[in-house]
């Protein structure tokens, strides 16, 4: 029997071949999605969504690729697989491009009570080891907050597997005020991650918002700007982490426009010996100047170290203020309690500009004074401990009142002495002070006394020779009287 082959059988076949092969394509391509879709359900996705574009032995392409896992979204535009060899056991490189990652950094996309919330709420199982030799993403991460604008930063990660199952690679981010550079190794085997930071900026002025997400701050709402530097290294094993880093301010403020509060010319330079732990070595805080309410200071020198997050131990503070300079003695600071005790030494304050601070008080005095005393400042503000103040030795200082009653209330007219102190009380006569000393809540003053003031001198007139010696009691709390200037709570009275 002869079989002839006309050109009709010829298109038939040619057509039949092409049908097969692209039924072949189809077939593939179909089962290529469905070995991704499996890979991205195996390890917790949910809302998956991708189109395979391209699939081949040598090379499969996904595009317009998205997913979540939990409420965490992922998303790319393309993503491919390439390898020379179709008999290979790895499937070679794996390429991410124009990735899309949203990482909302305080919480506020969960309620992390709910866990039943979640679309895919099992817990995902552990995704299998996919062999590949290397891997490139590039991409942005959207950075997000409530009631922030969101930050967008340029990734670009490259990773490739060495030898004894060992990933080597690294990172960069770049971003407004933003630039990180991370290298690592990770081991398939032992599940140990090694890493290092070689580099990272931080503008704190564009991300001042989101810091203040992250770390409440007292008083609410901050100003802040200047610039952070910062390096970092450690280890992840299975639960254990262990790193160090070290962190430096630069020029640095912040300002509190509600409590006047203000800072300038903040320097910083601090190491993490346990950045798990937040502990660290010793380290220097500086600022050029500090404004809160009328008070100036300037050219604060801390040092100090963490001892956990709610621990600061400070062994050295002192600044310049009101015309003298200011120390701490070494004290410890926790957080978590909200309230500072401390003791003050001063040297060569300025009693005039001490006096500055305070409202409607009957008098004015120059000189200087050194003193010692304890301090505490909590939410209700300051109280002062037990301690004193006296004129520096072989400082000249004066003092003129202007308050009737306050040297001779009580007085008999017919004193001998009553003339020269209605003079001295009513600022009609200066004291020349040879000695002044206040001591702030004496041991032995009976209940309700916060001070008592003791001033000798005598009139600067030349043609008064009188000598003036003037015990003088504060009753009410000498911190309103710092804080506030005089009211019905205070009085001075002659010492009884």
């Amino acid at each position: 029997m002869t079989i002839t082959l006309t050109k009709r059988h010829f298109a038939a076949a040619a057509l039949l071949v092409l049908v097969v092969l692209i039924g072949c394509v189809l077939a593939r391509q179909a089962l290529t999605g469905f070995v991704v879709n499996a890979l991205l359900q195996a390890s917790g996705a949910s809302e998956i969504r991708f189109t395979i574009t391209e699939a081949s032995p040598w090379r499969v392409v996904v595009e317009d690729i998205g997913f979540k896992v939990r409420t965490q979204a992922f998303a790319a535009k393309r993503v491919t697989f390439a390898r020379i060899h179709w008999w290979s056991p790895s499937l070679g490189t794996l390429r991410v491009e124009e990735a899309r990652v949203p990482l909302t950094i305080d919480g506020s996309d969960t309620n992390p009570w709910s866990w039943a919330t979640y679309q895919n709420s099992t817990e995902p199982s552990v995704p299998p080891r996919v062999p590949l030799d290397d891997i490139s993403v590039e991409g942005q991460l959207i950075i997000k907050a409530a009631a922030v604008p969101d930050q967008a930063l340029a990734v670009k990660i490259e990773a490739r597997q060495g030898e004894k199952s060992i990933w080597t690679g690294h990172a960069c981010v770049d971003g407004p005020g933003l630039g990180v550079k991370a290298e690592g190794a990770f081991d398939l085997a032992t599940q140990v991650l090694d890493f290092k930071l070689p580099e990272l900026s931080l503008d704190l002025k564009p991300w001042q918002s989101f810091v203040q997400r992250l770390v409440l701050l007292p008083g609410g709402a901050w100003e802040l700007s200047g610039r952070v530097t910062a390096s970092a290294g450690g280890r992840w094993a299975g639960k254990e982490f262990t790193a160090t880093a070290k962190v430096r301010i630069h020029d640095a403020r912040a300002a509190n426009l509600a409590r006047a509060v203000a800072a300038d010319g903040i320097e910083a330079d601090l190491e993490f010996i346990d950045l798990d732990h937040l502990l660290t070595k010793p380290g220097t805080l500086r600022v050029r100047e500090l404004r809160t309410g009328q008070l100036v200071l300037r050219d604060l020198d801390l040092e100090f170290a963490l001892e956990g997050s709610e621990k600061v131990v400070v062994t050295r503070a002192a600044l310049k203020a009101l015309g003298g300079s200011v120390a701490l003695e070494p004290f410890k600071y926790f957080t978590n309690l909200r309230e500072l005790d401390a003791v003050v030494l001063v040297d060569g304050i300025s009693i005039e500009e001490v006096m500055a601070l305070t409202k409607d008080l009957p008098a004015k005095a120059t000189g200087r004074v050194n003193g010692r005393f304890p301090v505490q400042i909590n939410e209700g503000g300051f109280r002062l401990g037990s301690g004193w103040l006296e004129l520096k030795p072989g400082v000249a200082a004066e003092v003129q009142f202007n308050a009737s009653g306050l040297l001779t209330g009580g007085m008999s007219t017919s004193s001998p002495s009553y003339t020269v102190l209605k003079k001295v009380e009513s600022g009609l006569l200066k004291l020349g002070v040879t000695e002044l000393r206040l001591d702030i809540r004496p041991p032995s003053a009976p209940p309700g006394r916060s001070a008592t003031l003791h001033i000798s001198g005598a009139p600067l007139d030349p043609g008064v020779k009188a000598p003036v010696t003037l015990d003088l009691n504060v009753n009410g709390p000498l911190e309103k009287l710092l804080n506030m200037g005089m009211d019905s709570r205070l009085s001075f009275g002659t010492k009884p």
